[in-house]
């Protein structure tokens, strides 16, 4: 649940936009949007380290080998009933 001040802050901060006529200062806000919503993406990416990405290979070869895998075709008949 969103604390009431935040809510409140949001209503008056959407007002103010649609009040706005400026197109520069429209262009602003839309620039800063564009960037925080980068941020916040970039933000919950975390690299994999080179022993993670390794383990990782490892597993994939050792799947690859014992036959624990799905061709093509089997992805496109299964992705037909997403």
């Amino acid at each position: 649940m969103i604390p009431m001040n935040i809510a409140v802050k949001k209503i008056e901060l959407i007002e103010w936009l649609a009040g706005i006529e400026d197109k520069s200062l429209l262009k602003q806000v839309e620039t800063l949007k564009k960037k925080s919503i980068v941020e916040a993406y970039e933000a919950k990416m975390k690299p994999m380290t080179s022993q993670q990405y390794s383990s990782l290979l490892d597993c994939a070869e050792e799947d690859y080998r014992n036959g624990r895998t799905n061709p093509q075709e089997g992805l496109e008949k299964e992705s037909e009933n997403w």
